[in-house]
């Protein structure tokens, strides 16, 4: 299967467009998309446009060239280009604001997404269903040249350089892979009150703490065969334990060039598992991408084209943490411990984090908020919007098991 991206931009209209010209636009774009292979979305409202093109890459690049010199809008700001798994959409279409019934009927490829959200509740959740949510509610749009436009920032960076896929890792033979085991703690969505994946947490067989067994590697290169026989671990058990949600592996990184030999150890085990790589997120520590994010933005922008997803642990409303987002989107960002601890009476930690959520909800990135411990936290995160947490308030870790229970704060959900 050939490679696919996808590449969401917004744009200005030059001129007010009259709804002939729009419906002009919308033929001519859906018979060019189709010779193109490109499928994907267009809106428009109020002078405003975002754009969801996917195909492969060099056509949907090439066709970003073209889009980009159409004198009918101006101050194209790139969004997201990365690689996908799979296409979001079947087809090409337009939604526009106050259409008719009459003009759904008789226009083809026309949608009413911004009133009964069609094209839209069919997504699966993910970046573009955020993205395309924040445009419906009044972000990312940009007015008429000439007048004043709504802030927007291009967060979009290409990577100069990205490491080749290493060599298959050699496995140890079975009595020499280290003594420890897994634990499972449930993520819960509380949007709809379920659980959609699972961490693994590292558990010692024997009861011995785990930090002690990972001591006993002493060389940089006896912990990263380590990191990867546990890796290879918690894939094969999840995957026996019958896993059908997402898995989050996170392991802290002895040296930031390993990273390509670790992840691509997770693929392959996922590839010899019932584990898809599309379930996997790979959690990496800020402090250890923070010297170097723009390698580690080309070597996202290499392993996702396999499904495979990424998550920033410990980002915080820093300019740090931020810079990171800047250089490049994660899938998902976990709030920091010292963030999430007794928020609910921290003035200024509160508008670090609504500015940081309001970040990420612009850019498709999922909001994880863990080390739950009391129901104040958690009633103030949800209160802002939050939906995704983890924490043994609601649900703990259970050991070699896939718990489907969850203890959900009755004064949280009322």
């Amino acid at each position: 299967m050939s490679p696919l991206v996808h590449l969401i931009y917004s744009s200005a209209a030059t001129k007010p467009l009259p709804r002939a010209e729009l419906v002009d636009l919308l033929d001519r774009a859906r018979a060019k998309n189709s010779s193109l292979g490109i499928t994907g979305m267009l809106l428009y409202v109020e002078g405003s446009f975002l754009q969801v093109l996917e195909g492969e890459p060099h056509a949907v690049e090439e066709l970003f060239d073209v889009i980009s010199g159409d004198p009918r809008h101006g101050g194209v700001v790139t969004i997201i280009h990365e690689p996908i798994a799979k296409r979001d959409f079947g087809e090409w279409s337009m939604g526009l604001a106050d259409i008719s019934a009459d003009d759904l009927d008789s226009i083809v490829g026309l949608n009413d997404f911004f009133e009964m959200e069609s094209c839209f509740t069919d997504l699966d959740s993910g970046r573009t269903k955020k993205l395309l949510k924040a445009f419906r509610a009044g972000r990312w749009r940009s007015q008429i040249a000439g007048q004043q436009a709504a802030e927007v920032a291009s967060v979009a960076a290409k990577a100069t350089s990205a490491s080749s896929p290493s060599e298959a890792p050699v496995v140890q033979d079975e009595d020499e892979r280290p003594e420890i085991s897994f634990a499972f703690q449930p993520l819960v969505d509380l949007s709809n009150r379920t659980i959609t994946g699972y961490q693994a947490i590292v558990r010692s067989k024997e009861g011995e703490d785990p930090r002690e067994v990972l001591s006993r590697y002493a060389t940089e290169e006896g912990r990263v065969r380590m990191q990867i026989q546990s890796i290879e671990m918690a894939i094969g058990m999840a995957g026996r334990l019958g896993l059908t949600g997402g898995l989050t592996l996170s392991y802290p990184v002895p040296k930031i060039e390993e990273i390509p030999r670790i992840i691509d150890s997770a693929l392959q085990m996922a590839s010899r598992s019932s584990v898809s790589p599309s379930q996997l997120t790979f959690e990496v520590e800020q402090h250890d991408i923070g010297s170097n994010p723009s390698w580690f933005s080309a070597l996202i922008q290499e392993r996702r084209g396999a499904g495979l997803r990424f998550s920033i642990n410990g980002s915080g409303g820093s300019r740090f943490g931020l810079g990171l987002i800047d250089s490049f989107q994660p899938d998902s960002i976990a709030l920091s411990k010292n963030l999430v601890r007794g928020i609910e009476s921290h003035g200024a930690r509160q508008a670090m984090v609504r500015g940081m959520i309001q970040t990420c909800d612009d850019l498709g990135i999922d909001v994880i908020v863990k080390h739950l411990e009391t129901s104040a936290e958690l009633q103030w995160f949800h209160s802002e919007g939050v939906e995704l947490f983890q924490g043994d308030l609601i649900a703990g870790p259970a050991f070699e098991q896939l718990s489907t229970e969850m203890m959900l704060p009755s004064d949280v959900l009322q």
